[in-house]
């Protein structure tokens, strides 16, 4: 049986702050992480890839288990019903007394920006006037870093684990499990989300969509995130070019191990487009975007055969 998905991508952002670090002052700062070069690359946090994720599920008419969590304090306790709710299933839990854990099936990396931040700020302002305070009352300025990237990011499912309950991550006696048809539907759920997805802070007025514009998908006989540390673009004088070469040599790498490659190129975003579809053409589909995802939720049909 096949053990694993791995899923790489490549997003876009026109302008945005997707995932804020903190506030300096009246700055709202980007997460960025610094590189052996000194310079400074934006990142959006796997934890909030994950909860855009779970909004598509609802979005997508899925009922989420943390609607009935129970707070008190700083402790959130989970249902611990992963057999009737889609996002215990796929993402885990944590019972804070310790006795019930599931470690995510679905691992996702942060999502990192391949080109250096340049330190760009949006400015923002707020009247108090509209508050019935006089001109003269004043109001206040505010800025937030943004930037202009492209994104790549990371998925490893591990479909050995999707709709099967270890009796110690339960607290049950037995382990337990859901059906074929249900493990089916959950994942081509969660391939939905992913073609959907946008979300992020300051999406009233920043508004991004992080719904893949590079989607390399493969079906593997062991668990191994194949595309995290080879997916590379490089800005010249006329656009961006995909570096096919990175992709080949993770391909090759594990050869052995893959049962299915589908490849998406959203059209117009890389002038070596055509380069893209020849070349990985020989590993496995190459699609649109749209017509990609479906590729991949029919592949997922294959998974489970009865």
């Amino acid at each position: 049986m096949s053990k694993a998905i791995s899923i790489g991508y490549i997003s876009k952002v026109s302008v945005g702050n997707v995932n804020a670090s903190h506030t300096e002052g009246n700055v709202m700062v980007t997460k960025k992480v610094t590189v052996p070069d000194g310079s400074t690359l934006p990142y959006i946090s796997g934890q909030a890839i994950r909860r855009m994720l779970r909004d598509r599920l609802a979005d997508l008419g899925e009922n989420l288990a943390e609607s009935e969590y129970s707070v008190k304090g700083q402790e959130v306790t989970p249902i611990v019903q992963p057999w009737d709710y889609i996002d215990e299933d796929l993402f885990g839990y944590l019972d804070p007394s310790g006795s019930r854990r599931r470690t995510s099936p679905v691992r996702v990396s942060a999502a990192v920006g391949m080109f250096p931040f340049r330190g760009d700020r949006d400015l923002g302002t707020r009247s108090f006037e509209r508050f019935g305070v006089s001109m003269e009352g004043g109001g206040n300025m505010f800025e937030t870093e943004i930037y202009q990237n492209l994104f790549k990011g990371g998925i490893l499912i591990e479909l050995d684990r999707i709709g099967e309950y270890k009796a110690i991550e339960i607290g049950e006696k037995e382990d337990r499990s859901v059906s074929s048809e249900i493990k089916k539907e959950r994942l081509t759920k969660l391939m939905d989300s992913l073609k959907l997805l946008w979300g992020g802070g300051r999406s009233a007025r920043l508004l991004v969509d992080m719904s893949p514009k590079f989607f390399a998908y493969a079906r593997l006989s062991a668990k191994h995130p194949v595309f995290l540390e080879n997916l590379e673009v490089e800005y010249k004088e006329n656009g961006f070019y995909l570096n096919t070469d990175t992709i080949i040599s993770a391909m090759e790498k594990v050869s052995e191990y893959v049962e299915n490659a589908i490849f998406g190129v959203e059209k117009g975003l890389f002038v070596n487009e055509d380069e893209i579809k020849e070349i990985l053409g020989k590993y496995g589909s190459v699609e649109s975007i749209g017509k990609a995802i479906d590729l991949a939720k029919t592949d997922v049909n294959e998974i489970w055969k009865s």
